[in-house]
């Protein structure tokens, strides 16, 4: 990087999130230090306002600036774009629907004076309301989370890493249903040497999607990302059930459904539904046994 690069590049995926982004803007317009970094919008193709929303923050985010991300759909996509537009060698990712929290730059360069690869924390009440509850996903976290073979992965929406890890790691994977890409980088990083440490004071505040259809197909999509996963790493911690062990997995998953829990139990039961409805798609179509 040139003397002249900022201090760190905030990466933003984007697809059509006028009615977030500005949020994202604010909380970011209002860190430490900001001034010196530069904040990179990967515009994924949106059809929204996304252009004429930016500008009204170029003032008060100097090096914020939008970068074309459609050459395909997809959040690894937008990120990989991102990253390779970014002047900086220490690169901060958030998504365009949540909320950074105060110090999140701060700390998360802190962090990467001695690590290379971290993730910080989340909460997922401030944002979602009542969607808080309705899906697997932790009220707030305690670490990283960890996948197969106790792989600790940050979630996607709040990860840095120094340059290296990019190049020695390779891109986000561009070929995965949306859901599990990030794991898979932090499994090739892991490959290339660099384990991922938690930053708990770099904090996100994350939005579960309210609409329950979307949020449905987010987590069909994200069963179908760990089933690509599960495929492409086969983890030896992670066996396939056989045809009989999965359908009493899906019987029993099918037993619990929560008839007098309320309407907040019943849809995070279809939320469990949808992800292994996912995992069982993918696992058929990719023609692997499903986890």
């Amino acid at each position: 990087m040139t003397s002249d690069a900022p201090r760190c590049s905030v990466v933003i995926p984007t697809f059509d999130a006028t009615a977030t982004l500005g949020e994202q803007l604010a909380a970011l317009a209002a860190q430490e230090g900001i001034a010196d970094c530069e904040v990179v919008v990967a515009d994924n193709g949106s059809t929204d306002d996304l252009r004429a929303l930016v500008e009204q923050w170029t003032g008060r985010l100097p090096g914020l600036r939008i970068v074309d991300a459609s050459r395909a759909r997809g959040v690894s996509v937008a990120r990989n774009e991102g990253v390779r537009a970014a002047r900086s060698d220490r690169i901060l990712i958030c998504d365009a629907d949540d909320v950074v929290g105060p110090g999140w730059v701060a700390a998360l360069l802190a962090a990467l004076e001695t690590e290379a690869f971290v993730g910080g924390s989340f909460e997922t009440g401030t944002l979602s309301g009542p969607a808080a509850a309705w899906t697997a996903i932790p009220r707030r976290s305690d670490g990283l989370l960890v996948s197969w073979s106790g792989l600790a992965y940050p979630i996607g929406c709040n990860t840095a890493f120094r340059r290296e890890v990019f190049e020695a790691a390779g891109a986000y994977p561009e070929d995965y249903p949306p859901g599990a890409e990030e794991i898979d980088f932090a499994w090739r990083a892991r490959q290339a040497g660099y384990v991922a440490a938690y930053v708990p004071d770099a904090l996100v505040h994350y939005r579960i999607r309210a609409d329950l259809r979307r949020l449905l197909r987010q987590q069909f999509n994200a069963g179908r990302g760990h089933a690509t996963l599960h495929a492409r790493y086969r983890p030896s911690d992670a066996r396939p059930r056989t045809g009989r062990a999965r359908l009493r997995h899906e019987l029993v998953l099918l037993s619990r459904f929560p008839a007098t829990g309320g309407p907040d139990a019943r849809r995070r039961w279809l939320t469990q539904v949808a992800f292994e409805a996912g995992k069982v798609r993918e696992s058929r179509r990719l023609g692997v046994p499903c986890p």
